[in-house]
């Protein structure tokens, strides 16, 4: 364990993005997470299938982004053929969606309270 690396408890969030090469993914918005995002993320929250999911995973380049717009027919086409597979897989998915999205509120919440963002982040609702 690297004694320098900050403690980081469930549910806090974040309001600037570490360096850190460990805290990377934790920190980075999921839409801008790498193939090798997706991969970690996959090891950690899919490991009973792992390999079966990598293979798949990165025989179709999957980020962050497509990853979160993942669904089962998307899955059975990149060969993911057993449904309880699919069902493992978009669970992690919805769930990632879900901390996703609490996290987007909490630094809306934050950005407007106290301008914690610093105005170097300029939101755009659509």
């Amino acid at each position: 364990m690297d004694v320098f690396a900050p403690q980081i408890q469930p549910g806090e969030a974040f309001t600037v993005y570490h360096t850190s090469p460990t805290l990377s993914s934790l920190c980075k918005p999921v839409v801008l997470w790498t193939q090798q995002d997706v991969c970690k993320w996959l090891k950690k929250h899919c490991p009973h299938n792992y390999l079966t999911y990598v293979e798949a995973f990165s025989h179709h380049a999957i980020t962050g982004r497509a990853l979160l717009r993942l669904n089962g027919e998307k899955l059975e086409r990149m060969g993911i053929i057993q449904e309880t597979l699919r069902q493992e897989v978009l669970q992690q998915v919805l769930q990632l969606q879900v901390r996703e999205e609490v996290r987007n509120l909490q630094l809306l919440s934050r950005g407007n309270s106290t301008n914690s963002l610093g105005g170097k982040f300029n939101l755009t609702v659509h």
